[in-house]
């Protein structure tokens, strides 16, 4: 990556004064360019990076994701994020203020950042075809594609999710287990089994609209159990302590999180 100007890594402040309108309604306006209401609420995930005419290497692993809500962007490069307020205006995206986070990163992660926050910055061009969304200056093209197309939600019945994680309140956290991960399964919207670690499980529940109710909990083999009560396990079974739970997918990922504020995250197998 070539070129890369300077950025604190606080702010970064855009020397051009922009005059913000208010956004229509209207996908495209009356002169056809893409405007802010066709990406309001959608978030896009970078497929090809050119810089120059040739192809821009990102650091492995990684991909650059941009996020559009109201009039404000975030975007993420594999390290930090950023954000701030912007407006679509004849086709060229015009970006105000931004932050970034201040997580430490290895150099080509960090000035990967970097490059991304100048472009961003750089007043590209943007065009919407379909589910592609390309941004252009004259030196680097990116085009990225809408997340649901590019990794679609993974439907919660006949999928086995595997647990990663847990919330406490507004505590994220892992757990250390010495068994086996916990998962549930949902063969359809009025059944679940699952294993917690120790024994396995099945309840009726209901599934609809992104929220469940359990019914009983039973085991077939709780009585053969001889598991110590773990932190893991106690964590994994306070999910059902409340009789319901949310139910939020994105991409291979779910978060259920009941009405305590206590949930599972998993990640589908």
């Amino acid at each position: 990556m070539k070129h890369l100007t300077s950025l604190k890594i606080v702010a970064l402040v855009v020397l051009a004064v922009f005059a913000f309108a208010a956004c229509g309604s209207d996908e495209t306006s009356t002169s056809g360019e893409t405007s802010a209401a066709s990406i309001d609420g959608r978030e896009f995930w970078s497929t090809s990076v050119t810089q120059g005419g040739e192809e821009v290497q990102l650091v492995e692993g990684t991909r650059i994701q941009l996020s559009f809500r109201g009039d404000e962007i975030g975007a993420s490069a594999g390290c930090n994020s950023m954000g701030g307020t912007y407006e679509i205006d004849d086709g060229v995206l015009l970006v105000g203020s931004m932050f970034m986070t201040e997580m430490g990163c290895e150099p080509p992660r960090h000035e990967q950042d970097m490059f991304v926050a100048d472009f961003l910055t750089a007043s590209p061009t943007v065009e919407l075809s379909g589910d592609t969304l390309t941004l252009s200056t004259s030196d680097v093209v990116m085009e990225l594609l809408d997340r649901d197309v590019a990794d679609p939600d993974e439907p919660i019945v006949g999928t086995r999710w595997t647990t990663t994680g847990f919330i406490q309140g507004d505590v994220a956290m892992s757990m250390a287990i010495t068994g086996d991960d916990a998962w549930l399964e949902f063969p359809d919207e009025s059944t679940m089994t699952g294993f917690d670690s120790c024994i396995h499980i099945d309840a009726p529940v209901e599934v609809a609209d992104g929220e469940i109710q359990f019914g009983e909990i039973i085991s077939p083999d709780a009585a053969v159990t001889t598991c110590l009560a773990s932190d893991y396990l106690v964590a994994f079974n306070e999910l059902f302590a409340t009789g319901d739970a949310t139910c939020t997918i994105t991409g291979p990922n779910l978060t259920m999180l009941n009405s305590d504020g206590n949930g599972v995250t998993f990640s589908a197998e």
